[in-house]
């Protein structure tokens, strides 16, 4: 009598290899800045360090002068090459300060968790006023 066997089913792993992401993704935000970005932060679960093999890489570039439209922004900075989907955010500085002043989460997000991956580091503690003047104006007397 043959016996059935549940084991015959294979189960594939997906890991993804951070250090190899990081390592492009610092040469990806390296040509961003070598084509005028003033900075490339990255956020979201790679920053924060709960990614898992299928996340993609939330880069916030801050330009400081982008084009109106937030299309014409991001065609800009879009790597189809890249091994990881990337998915860019364009804004100058100034609306980033502005962000703060309203206490946008995308601002919060910079500043809890926003790595530096190329350009000017100090971009995240200009925020980083900003967003504590806010909650300062905000305490109750």
């Amino acid at each position: 009598m043959r016996r059935e066997s549940w084991s015959s089913v294979d189960v594939k792993l997906f890991r993804l290899d951070y250090s190899k992401v990081m390592e492009e993704l610092r040469r990806y935000a390296q040509r961003c800045v070598e084509r005028g970005a003033r900075a490339v932060i990255l956020i979201g679960s790679l920053a924060r360090g709960d990614y898992t093999a299928f996340s993609d890489a939330d880069v916030v570039i801050v330009h400081d002068s982008p084009p109106p439209r937030m299309l014409d922004r991001v065609a800009e900075f879009i790597d189809p090459s890249a091994s990881i989907d990337i998915e860019p955010r364009v804004y100058a500085l100034s609306e980033l300060i502005e962000m703060a002043r309203e206490g946008r989460k995308l601002v919060e997000e910079i500043v809890a968790y926003g790595k530096v991956l190329a350009g000017d580091e100090t971009v995240i503690e200009v925020i980083k006023k900003e967003l504590d003047r806010r909650r300062v104006d905000a305490q109750p007397f």
